[in-house]
């Protein structure tokens, strides 16, 4: 697969619908003590059943230039409009003891005298995203300024209106149930999708001139806050940007029942005639995700079905090269529209949807059914993603741009596990894409937001949830231990003591709970929980572990604990806590020894899995290399048999992340492309993404927008490149370039002080080297030994 300039261009071309802008993001301006509204609801709501409310509020503005600044949040989830115009919608996603309420300045959707605040309130019921903490489904609106104190909600007299929307039912996504399945097979924690009947839907509902004469007054639910807290919802200001709302073309259809293939999507209308059954598919040629809004027209009572899938899949649910659609099926979930026949009837889904293809399947009445135009607003994080790399060799590039297409995606107002099957935070999976999403965008407040959110998670044991927010109760004690090395991740990068000051507490009481796992052997016990290590491929696999015996003596899982062990020594030796430090130090000593005593098999030279040698894999070998259970003059030596020793259980994409670092730590670039072999198959099959798991026959894999498998793409700037900060986030950096395979870099990495701009090239022994550093940027170029000192600005460097 090539950069196809089409493809480019297509990804590049996005119209910002909104540029709204969150007015507490990155400094808190108003705060939870301005808050005097209530949380109000509908009338006739009952709790938890899947609801659409409407909200409207329409006032008088005499000064279009004076500042209107509201204060917002909803549970579930809303939709703003201001006179008929998308604002915004939200709340970023947390927990009920901290809800993120957005705080937005409306002035520019304002016209002078009468205007209209108009809010969807969605509830999507007991199947809603685990992800999504519910109390009850209400909406909560403060007035900031004086001009917006009319639009305060306060359930006892209150100037806003609403309605039940009528037409909104969700549907299930069925996976484990009895009947079809709505998905090839394994869990899913995303929402439910949409059936709207447009016969009972309030056309124009966010619109000035709407008549809601006839609309019901709020009511009280809850109030927003009281002394000690809250008696609901315990409300935080958002702490990231609002999310995008860009316009993105869909492209052509690809197959159709009918004999010629309309050019609809891409330009003009299709027309399906009264009485006909109608399927045609759409490829978007990439994944890509958002809101799709289909404008649609007559077709009274015609029944529209739009399916959204990554990819697609033979008879064998198997998938190949996905620009292969012969023969092949759409197997993915769906939304269902019923038309009440008008002109320009508009849908858009009230949650987010990840396809490259789309489905429509449609069956018409007595009267034709007009399809006028089907389009996506692409929603993700606001802040940008710049970042930029390009060698001589194209499989890389290729590998680069499904690696950042993946982060991109899932970089949301937290971090998506994945786009499609589940959209959690857990806590493994952040690790890589945070690392992954500060080199794209020079931005570490997404990583310093799920870092709390998981610290927030912990149980009284000190188990960090393994996702979180979170409304159920997932654990899985390696992830509590993930959880430190990304403190020490964060403290690597910015040298910034306070932030283990923050959590030092939270450190020692989540190592303390992972103690308690601990046995005579010094190796793990089995626990009610599971170690997850990686999704082994073979016949080993014990759903996520390689011992199928709940972990027990586990020596990858033990050496986990060790470099948790020995991260937070480092960070307690920072913050001159050298008791702590020694205490850490000293114990994962202990627990190296009895890993490589009753471990290591010196007849094979490779660690096994556990004491009794009937399991083999990289994961236990990686591990040691990092934690240093074998000496560094063998590591080398080591890592280069179990890269090629293919009955060893093989680390997958989410493990080699952890290959690359143990790679990069024994200093063998050479051996990095062959580490990377897995991800050449995605590029061979046209993939647009990174895939979650190896594919097999006995466990096909789901997700192809999963950022734990994007690890290449980090180790091309940290590792082949070798841009590093050396401190504080880059007040210095050093570039060590290694090379690998590749003869030649150039790119653009983005960051706190500035952007990166580097050409490499490597001509056997000689460098040249063309770098632009910031002003506010010092630091040095390496290279055989040389340590060269870096100018600021554009400069041209030749080494031997």
């Amino acid at each position: 697969m090539t950069r196809s300039p089409l493809l480019i261009f297509l990804l590049l071309f996005s119209i910002s619908i909104s540029a709204q802008v969150e007015l507490n993001y990155p400094d808190v301006k108003y705060t939870t003590q301005n808050i005097n509204a209530n949380w109000v609801s509908h009338p006739d709501i009952s709790g938890g059943e899947d609801r659409v409310i409407l909200f409207r509020n329409t006032f008088n503005v005499t000064d279009v230039n004076q500042d209107l600044i509201i204060n917002i949040s909803a549970d579930n989830h809303y939709f703003l409009y201001v006179n008929g115009k998308i604002v915004t919608h939200g709340p970023q996603l947390s927990d009920i003891k901290h809800w993120k309420f957005e705080t937005l300045n409306l002035k520019k959707y304002l016209q002078n005298d009468k205007n209209v605040i108009a809010i969807k309130v969605i509830n999507f019921g007991k199947r809603r995203f685990y992800g999504l903490q519910s109390i009850f489904t209400s909406v909560m609106v403060n007035g900031v300024t004086e001009n917006a104190q009319t639009l305060t909600t306060t359930g006892k007299g209150d100037t806003w209106l609403c309605l039940l929307d009528d037409s909104y039912k969700a549907i299930d996504v069925n996976w484990r149930g009895g009947g079809p399945k709505s998905i090839v097979g394994g869990f899913y924690a995303n929402n439910p999708t949409d059936f709207i009947d447009m016969n009972k839907y309030p056309r124009d509902w966010e619109q000035l001139d709407f008549d809601d004469s006839t609309w019901s007054r709020t009511i009280f639910f809850e109030s927003a806050s009281s002394m000690g807290g809250s008696m609901a919802y315990l409300l935080e200001p958002r702490n990231l940007p609002l999310l995008t709302w860009e316009k993105e073309a869909i492209g052509n259809l690809v197959r159709s029942t009918e004999t010629a293939l309309p050019t609809f999507p891409a330009s003009g209308k299709l027309e399906i005639p009264s009485n006909k059954i109608a399927t045609f598919l759409i490829d978007q040629k990439y994944v890509t995700n958002g809101f799709p809004e289909l404008i649609f027209s007559k077709g009274k009572n015609a029944s529209i079905k739009i399916k959204y899938a990554e990819n697609l899949f033979d008879e064998n649910d198997e998938k190949g090269d996905r620009d292969d659609i012969k023969n092949k099926r759409l197997l993915g979930y769906y939304d269902s529209i019923v038309s009440n026949g008008k002109d320009a009837q508009k849908f858009i889904p009230n949650w987010m949807r990840t396809f490259r293809f789309v489905e429509f399947e449609i069956e018409t009445k007595e009267q034709e059914l007009v399809l006028d135009s089907f389009i996506n607003y692409r929603s993700r994080t606001n802040i940008v993603s710049s970042a930029s790399f390009t060698s001589d060799n194209e499989m890389y590039n290729n590998i680069f741009d499904i690696c950042k297409r993946t982060v991109d995606i899932c970089t949301q107002d937290y971090f998506l596990s994945d786009a499609y099957y589940e959209t959690m935070q857990y806590v493994g999976d952040t690790k890589i894409h945070a690392l992954l999403w500060q080199a794209m965008s020079g931005n570490s407040d997404h990583t310093k937001n799920a870092i709390e959110q998981f610290h927030q998670s912990r149980d009284a044991e000190g188990n960090i949830l393994g996702a979180y927010p979170l409304r159920s109760t997932f654990i899985y004690p390696t992830y509590s231990l993930v959880w430190v090395d990304m403190i020490s991740d964060y403290y690597n990068l910015t040298d910034d003591k306070s932030f283990i000051e923050h959590y030092k507490d939270g450190i020692v009481h989540t190592l303390a709970g992972f103690e308690k796992n601990m046995n005579e052997l010094n190796l793990v016990n089995e626990t009610k929980y599971r170690y997850f290590i990686d999704w082994y491929s073979g016949p080993n696999d014990g759903k996520g572990t390689a011992t199928k015996n709940n972990g027990k003596n586990s020596a990858v899982v033990s050496l986990h604990y060790v470099h948790a062990l020995q991260n937070a020594a480092k960070l307690f030796e920072v913050i001159g806590d050298s008791l702590t430090a020694e205490k850490y130090e000293s114990r994962a000593n202990a627990i190296k020894k009895s890993v490589f005593d009753l471990c290591y098999d010196s007849n094979r030279q490779v660690f096994a899995e556990r004491p009794d040698k009937t399991i083999y894999d990289q994961h236990t070998n990686i591990m040691a290399i990092l934690t240093d259970a074998i000496d560094k003059n063998q590591q080398k030596a080591l890592l280069t048999k179990i890269l090629n020793d293919k009955d060893l259980l093989q680390a997958t994409y989410y493990y080699r992340f952890y290959l690359f670092q143990a790679i990069e730590k024994v200093g063998a670039p050479e051996l990095f492309d062959l580490a990377q072999k897995p991800w050449e198959s995605m590029i061979t099959d046209h993939m647009t993404t990174t895939l979650e798991r190896f594919e097999s026959k006995k466990k096909p894999t789901r997700s192809e927008v999963h950022p734990w498998s994007a690890s290449p793409a980090y180790f091309y700037f940290n590792y082949l490149a070798g841009i590093k900060s050396v401190k504080n986030n880059f007040e210095e950096v050093r570039i060590a370039p290694v090379f690998g395979k590749l003869q030649s870099m150039d790119g653009l990495l983005p960051t706190t002080k500035g952007n990166i701009v580097f050409n490499l090239k490597k001509s056997k022994t000689k460098l040249s080297a063309e770098i632009t550093i910031p002003e506010e940027m010092k630091g040095e170029l390496v290279w055989n030994g040389k340590h060269i000192p870096l100018k600021q600005g554009k400069n041209k460097y030749t080494l031997k």
